[in-house]
């Protein structure tokens, strides 16, 4: 790693501190000099921060990159965007520790909830593990462009333990948690940052995942693993979009936390405004678990979703059984049968008797825009319920004449949502809520999350003034470096890790969605062209100049292990 001097920038260090001006110079991949006006030494590489912001590198706190740091090392856009740091493992899968007889019915999960090509996990993983410290090695052997931190999922665990069967249908025995555990201290041994869990999802079939069925007996032998690591935290997806479960799910991990002094983050406040009575709510629940001393983080999101949904593979049709059959189903009988009578009258009765959910888009329809269509026939740019009134249908039968004339590789747009961006911004300000929760990795025709760090910068700051730059860099850097447990991070400041990104706020943007062909399977995702940040640094090697991407990947895994407190 080269010896490196950032000149001329302004200073945000990522304590919430006011921005100063200082150079910042980095050696052997750790910051070893912030201050005034520093000469470069010989041999110096010397970037020019003139006009422009130097802050930590951004961290990504809620991704999906297990398989793609294999597939795509560069792990585009998210160098772009200055991101440095990612933390996958999130909603309670991981791809270790996991044993060969387990691996296929937890990446048939994984790849179902997370929108993932199957084919690319099961091709080009190479799958040299089935424990964690072989994971670990081989995640360092893996030059990829950003570092890397990972949760294990508890998913995954329970599942390489008890077996597919057993891990569906019971709770778990004294033995099996006791398998679970030693599995879970060795893993947070050799640098896992702490266990992820997911009680809110269903497979494909409408099953609760395994971890629905652990009881409090499981997740204490967990918690009490945890507890022996100190700065290793719990995540956990519960059942957000439910007012009537969300304080249950998040009361019952807090009294299996609280005794044990474990950090954990839920899912989720949300920031909508339609949702304002659930946003209440948990707001109410997280002043209520502050104040009893539970050290509970919630996430909260900042940047409003335009998702496209396809008709390939996709959650939205979940709750409408007859369309999540349909949709899971063999892509040669999809079009017959949107035209089979039977099937239609089906499809408007389970329409009719769906759940609602706060954020489906089907108790929306007026939110879905058709917005591609494969054979042209149209009509685009209107809604499902304006076509749907138009036509003098139902709901389910327009979409399916929709689809039938306009093929399978279509796609509908759903309508951003307004935020409310001062309660959201108030929340940030706050010592204890999390952000940049962006999915980067997951359900990639859907969306692309990246580009969430960028928005807080430009929306936030720049657009609106809700947040000062020191503000929303706190978020984005030290406030969740601390939180992870990752002290050799986050802060500019010698013996912190060379992880920067330098940028000013008039010339980053967040670009538009575009698609690109370079799936292993050689299906689309969505990514995003460049934001424009100068410089970001990884390690001490710049894996961006000029806005553009160097080809450099100076990443490696790093975990509670390699962090100095």
């Amino acid at each position: 790693m080269a010896d490196l001097l950032v000149r001329g920038g302004t200073v945000v260090d990522g304590t919430g501190a006011a921005p100063v001006r200082a150079d910042v110079r980095v050696r052997d991949g750790v910051i070893v000099e912030v201050g005034p006006d520093l000469a470069a030494g010989d041999g110096e590489r010397v970037i020019d921060a003139g006009g422009a912001y130097v802050a930590p590198g951004f961290i990504e706190a809620h991704t999906h990159v297990d398989g793609a740091m294999w597939w795509n090392p560069d792990l585009d856009p998210l160098p772009a965007y200055g991101t440095t740091t990612v933390v996958f493992g999130n909603c309670g899968m991981s791809v270790a520790p996991l044993q060969e007889s387990a691996r296929g019915p937890v990446l048939d999960l994984f790849c179902f909830l997370e929108d993932l090509p199957l084919t690319a996990f099961q091709d080009r993983v190479p799958w040299t593990w089935e424990r964690w410290p072989e994971y670990r090695d081989a995640c360092r052997g893996q030059a990829v462009s950003v570092n890397v931190a990972g949760f294990v999922g508890h998913l995954t665990l329970r599942t390489t333990v008890m077996g597919a069967e057993a891990s569906w249908s019971r709770a778990a025995t004294t033995e099996e948690i006791a398998e679970m555990a030693a599995l879970l201290d060795e893993s947070l041994t050799h640098g896992a940052i702490g266990l992820s869990t997911n009680v809110f999802d269903k497979d494909r079939y409408l099953k609760p995942v395994p971890t629905r069925l652990a009881e409090d007996a499981e997740f204490e032998a967990l918690a009490d693993v945890l507890a022996r690591h100190p700065g290793a935290t719990l995540q956990m997806i519960t059942r957000f979009n439910e007012p009537e479960s969300i304080d249950a799910d998040v009361e019952r991990f807090a009294r299996i936390c609280k005794p044990r002094g474990i950090r954990a983050q839920w899912t989720a406040i949300p920031s909508t405004v339609r949702e304002d009575y659930l946003r209440e709510q948990t707001i109410a629940l997280h002043r209520r678990l502050r104040a009893d001393g539970v050290d509970f983080w919630p996430n909260v999101p900042h940047k409003p979703l335009e998702p496209f949904f396809n008709f390939e593979r996709a959650l939205t049709f979940q709750r409408v059984a007859a369309w999540n059959s349909w949709i899971n189903g063999p892509a040669e009988t999809k079009l017959a049968t949107l035209a089979d009578p039977q099937w239609r009258a089906q499809a408007r009765k389970d329409w009719d008797n769906r759940v609602s959910s706060s954020t489906s888009r089907l108790d929306r329809p007026d939110s879905l825009i058709f917005a591609i269509s494969e054979t042209g026939h149209g009509p685009l740019d209107i809604s499902l319920q304006a076509y749907a009134d138009r036509e003098g249908l139902h709901i389910s039968d327009a979409l399916a004449t929709w689809i039938g004339n306009n093929g399978i590789l279509s796609c509908l747009r759903g309508i951003p949502d307004e935020f409310d961006e001062p309660v959201v911004a108030g929340l940030f300000n706050e010592p204890h809520t999390l952000t940049n929760i962006n999915d980067s990795g997951a359900h990639l025709q859907l969306f692309c999350g990246s580009g969430e760090n960028v928005y807080l910068l430009t929306r936030y700051v720049r657009d609106t003034g809700l947040m000062k730059v020191e503000e929303a860099v706190h978020n984005l850097t030290g406030k969740l470096a601390g939180f992870f447990g990752l002290h050799d991070r986050g802060v500019i400041a010698p013996g912190r890790a060379g992880d920067l990104v330098v940028f000013a706020l008039d010339e980053i943007e967040v670009r538009p969605e575009e698609k690109r062909y370079d799936n292993p399977d050689g299906s689309w995702r969505f990514t995003r062209g460049p934001a424009g940040v100068r410089a970001t640094i990884v390690r001490g090697v710049p894996t961006v100049l000029d806005a553009q991407p160097t080809g450099e990947r100076p990443g490696t895994m790093i975990g509670l292990s390699t962090a100095q407190a």
